[in-house]
């Protein structure tokens, strides 16, 4: 069973963001679209198919200080739920070379897998790994992957404003059989571009775990995307910015660039 994710940044990354056929909507008219159907449409601004970014991840921790880290992802859609992703790291030179590739498939768990060119090793991601973090971020490796999210029932709480936007507030609770690290997700999805603003994950006690904001907003080719993000650990009081330098979409990738031979190059 796939982890339910809202995250961005595979997001273009982060990256989240979730479809069902329970999902529900109180006090809606006719015209209100489902919760799935929200949440698909949502899903769409995270994981552009068939693009190239160029990323900044800055990791805070609690005295301020910051890190800084450049990336670069590319991501293939190959349709029926299958496609492919890799992000590399570009700098700083402690982490320079490392690449992070996932092959999504629609009927079995993702293939997660990360190059340490320290080690000049490809180490498999299992899936009892997937909740730890991803390179120092407080962003997980499953929150990495864009996964088929069957998994969770999805219902319209209410809808309300988000710093003047006015959004639908989503709540994701994943099924018994679920592996997810996450108890539930509420989201903020604003009804104007269906960019999830606000997503609140809770851990399997109820507390507040992650916040991710969408802080930026702007346009990539004909699309409204968001271009800067954060998540933050609350308990942990440690945050991760992800800032969108550039991206462009419908890019001819060739299938080489995510096998394990590219990511040792």
């Amino acid at each position: 069973m796939k982890t339910i994710r809202f995250s961005l940044l595979a997001s273009m990354a982060i990256s989240g963001i979730l479809l069902s056929s329970s999902a529900v909507a109180t006090e809606t008219s006719p015209e209100t679209p489902s919760a799935s159907e929200i949440v698909e449409t949502s899903r769409e601004k995270q994981f552009p198919e068939d693009s190239v970014s160029d990323l900044t991840m800055v990791l805070i921790n609690k005295r301020g200080h910051e890190r800084v880290r450049k990336l670069q992802t590319k991501r293939k859609n190959y349709g029926d739920g299958e496609a492919k992703s890799v992000a590399y790291f570009l700098s700083p030179a402690d982490v320079k070379g490392t690449a992070f590739l996932v092959w999504e498939h629609a009927d079995k768990a993702n293939d997660v897998f990360i190059y340490l060119p320290a080690l000049k090793k490809i180490r498999r991601i299992a899936s009892e790994q997937k909740h730890q973090s991803f390179m120092g971020s407080d962003f997980s490796y499953a929150d990495m992957e864009n996964e088929d999210v069957d998994d969770a029932d999805h219902r319209i709480l209410s809808e309300e404003e988000l710093d003047g936007k006015l959004c639908w507030m989503i709540e994701s609770v994943p099924k018994a059989d679920s592996d997810s690290e996450y108890g539930k997700l509420t989201s903020w999805v604003c009804k104007a571009d269906f960019i999830p603003y606000k997503v609140e994950f809770y851990d399997k006690k109820g507390r507040l775990f992650k916040v991710m904001k969408v802080l930026r907003t702007g346009p990539v080719g004909d699309e409204i995307l968001p271009l800067h993000f954060s998540m933050e650990n609350v308990q942990k009081n440690h945050k991760t910015e992800i800032s969108l330098d550039k991206m462009e979409l419908d890019q001819e990738i060739s299938d080489e660039e995510f096998t394990h031979r590219a990511i040792q190059r």
